[in-house]
């Protein structure tokens, strides 16, 4: 979700910074400012809406679980850690484009993406660390607190007159929630043959970077059609005109050369950590197949995302990449487990 919040942030500031909006001042009403406050506001209402998701899905699936406060206060300090992180790493690739006179749009998804599930997931092990599984008094007064939070983050969004940062909230909480909803279902896609993965454990080391490098590659797209739609450098239709070809290509020379790299990492690590393996090539012609599958329902959805946010006269820089890397999380999951299959692995 760091990914989802901030990926839609380096969208907006690349934006920016294509129609000279941009600027480095940190004035309240500046365009910077007014997307960091946005960021960390959806940061807490989010982590706080996330953390009884993931409650309410272990109650209806029948998980064994820990209970809706623990989940909330996991969910909260990990996403909260996290994501001050993941600013830092957003606002300085797009101040370092800014002064260098970069085109962030591709740079930014991939950064962003990286850094986010570098730091997210040791930010939750230490919240789960942190929180432990049993229910304390404590436990309650910091949930309790945390609501507070959330409340209080509402009640600033409603009272204030920063119209960009309320346009940029009002528009990203819908979209995002329903993105964590729809990732859950990727978890769940790989949860489902978890045991078949036993065999080989080194296609679980695959899981996390091929599904990063896919969000990469749809950021990548849907920051430049995002971009582009701001600039009016394209009219947007039912089909995709020659103008867009490009950004298609584009996406699809970067996958020749990264798929086949998740394969061979994903081996390297697995040789380091001695764990079983398929053997390189089996693993190199999964990561290169299931990806190349994966890029093709990239750059359509892509595509009709931006169209429908535009035509709906949404910012597509808010909608554009939460729903892509939810729905990437999802077909991605699909393309890596079906591949698997089909070589006859699990």
């Amino acid at each position: 979700m760091r990914g989802n919040i901030f990926g839609a942030m380096g969208s907006r500031l690349g934006t920016a910074l294509h129609t000279g909006m941009f600027s480095t001042s940190l004035n309240t009403n500046s365009i910077l400012s007014q997307n960091i406050y946005a960021s960390m506001i959806n940061t807490v209402l989010i982590s706080f809406a996330l953390g009884i998701i993931a409650w309410l899905f272990a109650v209806l699936l029948k998980i064994e679980s820990i209970g809706i406060v623990e989940f909330v206060l996991i969910s909260m300090i990990g996403g909260i850690i996290s994501s001050v992180f993941v600013l830092l790493i957003t606002v300085g690739v797009a101040v370092m484009g800014y002064k260098r006179d970069w085109d962030i749009d591709n740079i930014s998804a991939p950064i962003i993406t990286a850094a986010g599930d570098m730091v997210t997931l040791p930010a939750l092990f230490l919240a789960i660390i942190l929180i432990g599984n049993e229910s304390s008094a404590l436990h309650n007064i910091l949930f309790i607190l945390f609501a507070i939070l959330a409340v209080l983050n509402i009640i600033v969004i409603i009272v204030s007159k920063l119209d960009n940062m309320k346009r940029i909230i009002y528009e990203s909480i819908p979209v995002l929630l329903l993105a964590g909803v729809m990732s859950t279902a990727a978890g769940i896609i790989i949860n489902s043959k978890l045991e078949n993965f036993i065999a080989f454990p080194a296609l679980l080391v695959m899981v996390p970077l091929f599904l990063e490098k896919n969000n990469a590659l749809g950021g990548i797209l849907t920051s430049r059609l995002s971009t582009m739609l701001h600039t009016g450098l394209f009219n947007p239709g039912m089909l995709p005109g020659k103008e867009i070809l490009p950004n298609v290509l584009l996406i699809y020379i970067y996958s020749i050369v990264i798929f086949p790299l998740v394969g061979v990492m994903a081996f390297a690590v697995s040789l380091l950590m001695e764990i079983e393996t398929p053997g390189l090539n089996i693993m190199v012609f999964i990561s290169t197949t299931a990806g190349f599958i994966a890029v093709a329902i990239v750059n359509v959805i892509g595509y009709y995302i931006a169209l429908f946010t535009y035509k709906l006269r949404l910012d597509p820089d808010n909608h554009c990449i939460p729903m892509m890397s939810s729905i990437i999380d999802t077909f991605s999951a699909v393309c890596l487990v079906g591949m698997i299959m089909v070589v006859g692995l699990i």
